[in-house]
């Protein structure tokens, strides 16, 4: 597709076939969306841009979007992507899309180009059937585009002093051990990675292709290139895995990265625990020459690995240090496609076989209706007025209670105007209740 802009500017997706919008998005990332100013940081976003070009298992060209200005030779001014995957809410599969690597040159900001490329980008998404979007990256700014920020994203949840972690003696058999997966393991990475899902109320679905993609997929020198390591008994049986980046970040060549450690029904945490530790630790040593000084755990990860962590020696849990923006375009649809869930939830709750209506307003004249009969869900309507609502968000906070990372009452403690009666607050906490979510997200 082409739009074209004020002053001359042209916004295109890649599938256009400029040749010099392929060559030139690397370096563009690199210059303006890399966190980093060493050249590692700079190469590594170009790896990554060029990953996300070419063999990508959900994004192509068609998902790539530039503003170039043609009065200087087709310089590209401003840049976002999408990056289709597949989430669920518990047990229901959701189709999301994910705008990332958002960027303008300075010359050019101030512009509303990054409102250019959000438009067509949410229209891209429905295209593709998308019931979600989803980001991470300046706090608030995203709001303005309909975000919030609803779900933990907490890569430094929790963190390992590898330094304080003791070698075991030198007739120590363990009981666990590590070893590199390969692509035969994906159909038990799947088994684990949906045992934890079964806790959680928001994961990621992956598909095997999307599986395939992450264990040998990446250029070797992408930033988000992982290794899975699979956690093997004494025995010879597998019980689980482990999931490392591979690379230390250029950020911090201190730090190895922990975004998944699962283990199954054949063993436990507090069995795998001491070994797994002890194990990334020589993994990293062996993997990089020296032993990087932490080890850091993302968000999700199951509770008693929380426990185990606060008690490891230098070792600390850490509350939420960032949260996902979130945005659902149509509200309606999507509380539809959580049915089965919330009739669920009301089934033995204290609004058990609830008949009747919840009225939720967001302080604009708007809200909506959600009507139940026995405990079935029966019609969800728009509403308008002023007056007359059971409960209202301000700040599309709804989304905070929906996705599970705020009660009620919690939201009611920093927002005053999230007043609920009596028959709301009964039946948000039974329909919505606080829950964990655990996301990596594809990139």
């Amino acid at each position: 597709m082409q739009k074209q802009l004020a002053n001359g500017l042209i916004l295109r997706s890649l599938s256009e076939g400029y040749a010099s919008d392929r060559e030139r998005l690397p370096q563009f990332y690199a210059d303006v969306n890399s966190e980093h100013d060493n050249e590692l940081g700079k190469e590594q976003t170009r790896v990554l841009t060029r990953d996300l070009m070419n063999g990508h298992s959900t994004t192509t060209l068609e998902d790539i979007f530039v503003v170039v200005d043609p009065a200087q030779d087709d310089r590209i001014a401003s840049a976002t992507l999408l990056i289709p995957q597949t989430w669920r809410y518990e047990t229901i599969p959701i189709k999301v899309g994910r705008p990332e690597m958002v960027g303008t040159l300075p010359p050019y900001r101030g512009r509303g180009l990054v409102r250019e490329l959000f438009e067509v980008i949410h229209q891209r998404s429905a295209a593709l059937g998308h019931q979600l979007q989803v980001i991470t990256g300046i706090p608030y700014f995203y709001r303005q585009f309909g975000y919030a920020m609803a779900v933990d994203l907490g890569e430094e949840h929790a963190s390992i002093p590898l330094h304080a972690v003791a070698d075991a003696a030198p007739d120590y058999q363990p009981a666990f051990t590590l070893r590199e997966a390969t692509t035969d393991d994906i159909p038990n990475l799947i088994q684990w990675h949906d045992y934890l899902a079964r806790e959680r109320l928001l994961t990621e679905l992956r598909s095997t292709d999307e599986w395939r993609y992450e264990i040998n997929g990446r250029t070797p020198a992408s930033p988000l290139c992982l290794t899975f390591l699979i956690i093997t008994s004494a025995t010879g049986e597998d019980v689980g895995y482990v999931e490392v980046y591979t690379h230390l970040p250029a950020m911090d060549r201190e730090v190895v990265d922990c975004t998944g450690y699962v283990v199954g029904d054949p063993s436990s945490y507090l069995a795998t625990y001491d070994d797994v530790i002890r194990g990334i630790k020589q993994w990293a040593i062996a993997k990089y020459r020296f032993c990087p000084a932490l080890l850091k755990f993302s968000a999700g990860v199951h509770d008693a690995l929380d426990s185990l962590i606060n008690r490891t020696k230098g070792a600390a849990v850490r509350g939420p240090d960032y949260l996902w923006l979130l945005r659902v375009p149509e509200m309606i649809p999507f509380l539809w496609l959580l049915q089965p869930v919330l009739e669920q939830r009301l089934a033995g709750s204290g609004a058990n076989r609830y008949t009747g209506e919840l009225k939720i307003g967001f302080y604009d004249l708007t809200g909506i209706s959600i009507k139940f009969e026995c405990g079935r869900l029966a019609a969800i309507d728009n509403i308008s007025g002023k007056d007359g609502y059971d409960i209202s968000f301000p700040y599309h906070m709804l989304w905070n209670v929906v996705f599970g990372h705020h009660s009620y009452d919690e939201l009611r403690a920093i927002l005053p105007e999230v007043w609920a009666s009596g028959k709301s607050a009964v039946l948000l906490d039974a329909l919505f209740p606080k829950k964990k979510s655990w996301l990596k997200g594809l990139m």
